[in-house]
């Protein structure tokens, strides 16, 4: 065993390199190298890892790898149960290498498949309620609906004191009052609260030929029938002639003027 070594060695030192020099070539462990020149495999941790050294080592020295094989095969004869465990030689660095990725793996895979198992679950967790979420809208709270109603009942309380006082105002500011009236004629005096005021002429009866002059101006002749209404402006006076008073109505402001039962023409005038 000695003399395979020997061989080895002489011819590294004949090359002028050092088991350093050899490790960067090889990448085999100088302890590995060594043994090799002492003889040593049981360093080696196996007689198939030897020869694969036996044969990089040879090769690097410049020696015929395949001839010292030969010639020295029975120094690498182990039973078949252990050629069979590696099927290729690999270098110290790379086995260690394996041996100590095997360790880490061994002392941290539990550990590491706990963590899966607890963020898979949590995802789980987050993922149903995520679902749940988009499906479901939020039931308004006690305090949210209670001040939603309080504010709606001040809104409607509000827009009905507004109501009145409007109505309030009309009732208040707008008067009129008879000055002189005749059997075709009334004339009616009006003190409105602002530059103009309205006037509806309606027909609750059957119907009602008028013809009606705002401020001084012809603005409407027409055969008004049950349910019409007409409506005007007016800022100083307005004069309206109705065919069959009876089946007529007029209101300045919202407020309606003494009903006239006489069924014949009759003009009734109004003006500030």
């Amino acid at each position: 065993m000695n003399e395979l070594g020997d061989i080895l060695k002489n011819a590294r030192l004949k090359k002028g390199m050092t088991l350093d020099d050899l490790q960067e070539i090889t990448k085999i462990r100088t302890r590995y190298l060594k043994a090799i020149e002492d003889g040593d495999f049981n360093v080696i941790p196996a007689l198939v890892y030897a020869k694969g050294f036996v044969k990089s080592y040879a090769e690097a020295v410049g020696l015929d790898a395949n001839e010292l094989l030969k010639k020295y095969s029975y120094l690498f004869e182990e039973s078949k149960e252990k050629d069979d465990v590696v099927q290729h030689a690999t270098t110290p660095l790379e086995e260690e290498s394996s041996f100590d990725l095997s360790a880490l793996l061994k002392r941290f895979i539990k550990p590491f498949i706990g963590v899966l198992v607890v963020c898979i679950f949590a995802f789980g967790i987050y993922y149903m309620i995520n679902q749940i979420n988009k499906g479901l809208a939020p039931l308004p709270s006690t305090e949210q609906s209670t001040n939603n109603a309080t504010h709606k009942s001040q809104n409607q309380n509000k827009n009905n004191t507004t109501s009145n006082n409007v109505y309030s105002n009309n009732e208040k500011t707008t008067t009129f009052s008879l000055i002189n009236s005749t059997k075709s004629e009334f004339d009616y005096k009006v003190s409105p609260v602002a530059d103009s005021y309205k006037v509806d002429l309606s027909i609750p009866g059957e119907k009602c030929w008028v013809s009606v002059k705002v401020d001084g101006v012809n603005t409407y002749q027409y055969l008004m029938t049950s349910g019409m209404i007409k409506t005007f402006d007016v800022k100083n006076s307005i004069e309206i002639l109705m065919g069959n008073p009876p089946d007529a109505k007029i209101t300045v402001d919202g407020q309606e003027i003494p009903h006239i039962d006489i069924p014949a023409p009759v003009t009734v005038k109004l003006e500030k």
